[in-house]
């Protein structure tokens, strides 16, 4: 099942793609990416932490067989099973979204059991936002410049945290994400002319400028 909104909404991914019009840049957000910023892996891993600490504590106090099994183990299970519940799910929905960058436009595939594809040509864009986190990867939003607001839960979790009044559809915890700027900032300019190309706010710009 499509959602569907006003953002030229495509059954396959391919059909969004109008003839004779070139792919950039085709990829997918990060596995452990999405494991850790999206589907709460950093908050579970903190949780363990402070479980290791109480247990610590609690040695002081009692035996070392009381404190490991009944103070200790059974939340160390239930924090590892939910790690790997986690996991599942991040490794779902990382593989089955797909973003692309063309000559002209943005598409963002998104979604496992309902599949959310979202094509947005530069002059519906407003703004384009660069959040960087370790390593290479990070996210790039899009504000656009409709009215039409776009379903924040459909969009997720290929979009922008937080932003629920105005949802901001992203290439969410993509690997290498200066590179991919500086893609998306080279096709923007060459587009400028024709497209009324979005702005690009200074934060982005400046993120990927040494790459041009």
């Amino acid at each position: 099942m499509e959602y569907k909104t006003k953002f030229e909404v495509h059954k396959n991914i391919l059909d969004a793609i109008p003839e004779g019009e070139s792919i950039l840049w085709k990829g997918k957000p990060s596995f452990w990416g999405f494991s850790w910023y999206f589907f709460g892996l950093k908050l579970l891993a903190f949780y363990l932490i402070i479980l290791s600490v109480v247990f610590a504590a609690r040695l002081t106090v009692t035996d070392f067989f009381t404190a490991f099994v009944v103070d200790f183990l059974p939340f160390l299970l239930s924090g590892i099973l939910t790690s790997f519940i986690l996991m599942a799910l991040a490794k779902i929905q990382s593989q089955s979204s797909v973003y692309i960058i063309t000559e002209n436009r943005v598409i963002i595939k998104s979604g496992a059991a309902l599949s959310f594809l979202i094509s947005m040509p530069f002059k519906k864009i407003k703004a384009v936002n660069l959040q960087k986190r370790k390593g290479s990867l990070g996210t790039i939003s899009f504000e656009l410049n409709s009215g039409k607001r776009v379903p924040y839960i459909s969009c997720w979790p290929s979009v922008r945290p937080w932003r629920f009044k105005k949802t901001e559809p992203a290439f969410s915890c993509i690997e290498n994400v200066d590179e991919v700027a500086t893609i998306l900032r080279k096709s923007v300019m060459a587009g400028r002319v024709s497209l009324q190309a979005p702005t690009i706010n200074s934060e982005f710009k400046s993120q990927i400028e040494q790459g041009v």
